[in-house]
């Protein structure tokens, strides 16, 4: 529901003015910690433990080896051949394949079950949807049709 009100926030800063032109505001609220984790480490660890200690770990090292070193041996790599050196584009290029070929499995894993947790989560301490209820009773003037929410 926090992400729905703060996507629904973000697309209402585009104010159109009344002379049809386009008016951003200076600073854009953006809370990347919202996107990154569904409910507190405190709430985590004390509901589900090592298991959501094995998962944040798992998506944590999926997201550095993707993000960060897949880069920089791609980088090597691209110095290999710039620099007409074998070895180098062979260290760089196999560190690449290694790191995105470690590094995205580890992300999906990680992020499939931290969200398994959140849904789990919230079927168990989530606010229960009630369903309408439509019956026949006495009221104050006779009988009447109640529905109760």
């Amino acid at each position: 529901m926090a992400v729905l009100t703060i996507s629904g926030s973000l697309s209402a800063q585009v104010i159109i003015r009344e002379d049809s032109q386009l008016f951003e505001p200076e600073e854009q609220v953006y809370d990347p910690y919202l996107y990154l984790t569904p409910f507190s480490d405190a709430v985590g660890y004390s509901i589900y433990g090592s298991e959501y200690r094995k998962a944040r770990a798992c998506r944590s090292w999926g997201v550095n080896l993707c993000l960060v070193s897949a880069p920089l041996f791609a980088l090597v790599a691209l110095s290999g051949v710039d620099g007409d050196n074998t070895a180098e584009t062979l260290i760089g290029a196999a560190g690449f394949a290694g790191s995105l070929g470690l590094g995205i499995p580890l992300w999906t894993k990680g992020r499939k079950k931290l969200d398994w947790m959140l849904d789990d989560y919230v079927r168990k301490y989530g606010p229960k949807p009630r369903a309408a209820n439509l019956s026949v009773g006495s009221t104050a003037n006779g009988v009447g049709l109640a529905l109760r929410f």
